[in-house]
């Protein structure tokens, strides 16, 4: 009993001590990150993700709150063991938020997502005014589509990144895209293509990547019109594209990768083209 007795009264011992050492290194690394610049702690805590930019409200009270500031908000599950236990980290830290500029909302989760989850992060990013969006999934529940972001206006947005790891269908894209004026990048990975006319109701787009993406027109024609659009990206592999339209005036970069070569039709030229990189694996 004595030894066993004593064995406790180390490890307490121990406890304590481990407790006290954490104590005051959390206490030294706060001091340091105090006396580095405000815009400097900013920019440190935006290259976080956002569970561990939250955990630095614990190193002391000054920086309590100090991560509701940030411009960025990088959401992932993979450092999750629970995928619910994230989802309520999203809803808490979407709730406590303070009302600063919103740049850049990235948000990665891994399963099946729900459509109330996406819709939740995609509502907050158009009620903050972000300027760039990156949403990746491997699927949706039941609803197989992005949020609609027709219905209201994204006129902040500059950068759309989208990405599932299943097909999943866009129903705002399309001619009567009026709700992006200043979106300049668009990039679509596994995206339903259905409308042949899909990105001429975006003003401003000059880069687009399209990656992956299920053709459902007629004869697997993928049509890009756009007169202010000057790089291009197209990436197939193992689906194929039977015949490709550009009506693209100002196109000065252009990149193919696919395991089967399209035909080509240039409706108005390419009088500005500077760059073109072909890559692919099959018969051309």
């Amino acid at each position: 009993m004595a030894i066993k007795r004593l064995r406790e009264e180390q490890e307490t011992e121990t406890s304590v001590k481990r407790l006290h050492e954490e104590q005051e290194t959390n206490t030294t690394m706060a001091d340091r990150l105090t006396a580095l610049p405000e815009d400097l702690q900013f920019r440190i805590l935006s290259s976080l993700e956002t569970e561990h930019a939250f955990q630095t409200s614990l190193l002391s009270k000054t920086w309590s709150s100090k991560w509701t500031y940030v411009p960025v908000l990088n959401f992932s599950s993979y450092s999750f063991k629970k995928l619910n236990d994230f989802n309520k980290f999203v809803y808490a830290a979407l709730s406590v938020r303070r009302s600063a500029q919103l740049v850049n909302l990235s948000f990665t989760r891994g399963g099946t997502c729900s459509a109330k989850i996406l819709k939740m992060v995609f509502d907050y990013a158009l009620e903050e005014g972000v300027e760039e969006l990156d949403a990746n999934i491997i699927r949706a529940r039941k609803d197989t589509s992005w949020p609609n972001m027709s219905n209201s206006s994204w006129d902040s947005l500059k950068r759309l990144k989208l990405n599932s790891l299943e097909p999943m269908c866009c129903s705002f894209l399309g001619p009567t895209s009026g709700s992006f004026k200043n979106l300049g990048s668009l990039h679509l990975k596994r995206v339903i293509i259905t409308d042949l006319d899909l990105f001429s109701g975006f003003p401003a787009l000059q880069k687009l990547k399209l990656v992956c993406c299920h053709l459902q027109t007629d004869g697997n024609t993928l049509r890009v019109n756009d007169s202010h659009l000057s790089e291009l990206t197209i990436v197939y592999y193992n689906k194929y594209v039977n015949r490709c339209t550009l009506t693209t005036p100002n196109l000065e970069y252009f990149e193919f990768k696919g395991t089967n070569f399209p035909r080509f039709e240039i409706t108005v030229g390419l009088p500005v083209l500077d760059t073109v990189i072909i890559e692919y694996n099959g018969f051309c």
